[in-house]
């Protein structure tokens, strides 16, 4: 199991925790969202409060101390009821969905105010950088708060190509096992449904035969590299929350290509029903151990892999002021 209880991962960036945050959102001097609006919903959260009061209490307190506590809740409307329900992977109780979210945002605070750490929280996309494939087409990497996602992870990448097209989204949360960060993909999506499959041939060979997907693992094996993440998992597919029995029938149809089948692509690991264990990083194949007439192609994607450490460089390194 990768997630404990750890009062270390309390935030060091806080404020005094908000008094009466449960009783305030269960009679609606709160309201988040229009959704707190509704009686209903609040009945709801109450009833799911007392089942689960401990761990709702004690993820409620970390995040309502902190300063972007206003930002975190404009941008997951449900967030206060998160340990209530299925996320991240189906096998976590409610203790460990709230040491879930309770150690992604401390592990933001060690990015030290780096943009990187100020996209993973905001309520909208934040572009992190722009990669330059054939043709000089562009293709813009950005992060946000999970939003909509909020059950698959707590900070979602997006990739978009110069029209804007969602190629690709990953959404994921950064957990401490009480020795070392660990980082979980919740989810890996590809693009909406009306988007054509030739779009993502020509995105692919725009970046010299890099799938998206691949750009935004690449773009993950390279923050954990720099961030001391130790160890990176990926969702099976039988261990997705929308598998869960209750989201089976209303989010089975979100439910569309095999993350199994992808992280055996890319040489992860089976380490139970639930997760894969991937690996830190793909070895690169030397130019000389490649046909003379792939050379060339191996070559720009190499160039095109350097450009984007490049600027996860940049992105990782604390803001002056911060």
């Amino acid at each position: 199991m990768f997630i404990v209880t750890d009062n270390s991962l309390h935030s060091t960036s806080v404020l005094a925790p908000r008094s009466h945050l449960i009783a305030d959102l269960v009679m609606g001097r709160l309201i988040p969202a229009p959704i707190w609006r509704q009686k209903n919903f609040r009945l709801k959260f109450l009833l799911r409060t007392a089942l689960f009061y401990s761990p709702t209490k004690a993820m409620l307190e970390s995040l309502s101390a902190r300063d972007d506590f206003n930002q975190l809740l404009t941008a997951q409307a449900t967030l206060p009821g998160k340990v209530h329900r299925q996320y991240l992977t189906r096998d976590l109780n409610a203790w460990q969905r709230a040491m879930a979210v309770i150690s992604h945002y401390r592990y933001i605070d060690t990015l030290q105010g780096s943009l990187l750490a100020h996209a993973m929280t905001a309520v909208s996309e934040v572009p992190l950088l722009t990669l330059n494939g054939k043709d000089d087409s562009p293709f813009t990497l950005s992060a946000s708060s999970a939003g909509k996602a909020e059950r698959e992870g707590e900070t979602t990448l997006w990739l978009r190509d110069g029209d804007h097209t969602l190629l690709a989204s990953a959404t994921f949360s950064v957990t401490w096992d009480g020795e070392a960060w660990q980082l979980v993909i919740g989810g890996l999506q590809g693009p909406r449904r009306h988007v054509s499959h030739e779009v993502i041939k020509q995105a692919t060979r725009a970046c010299f035969g890099l799938f998206p997907k691949r750009l935004l693992l690449e773009f993950i094996w390279l923050l954990a590299a720099r961030s001391a993440i130790e160890s990176i998992y990926g969702v099976s597919d039988n261990g997705h929350v929308f598998r869960a029995l209750r989201y089976r029938l209303s989010k089975g149809r979100h439910f569309h290509a095999s993350y199994d089948e992808f992280w055996q692509s890319i040489d992860g690991k089976p380490e139970s029903a639930w997760r894969w264990r991937l690996p830190q990083r793909l070895e690169r194949k030397s130019l000389e151990s490649i046909a003379s007439k792939k050379r060339a192609e191996y070559r720009r994607r190499f160039q095109l892999l350097d450009q984007l450490a490049e600027q996860v460089d940049i992105l990782t390194q604390p803001r002056h002021g911060a």
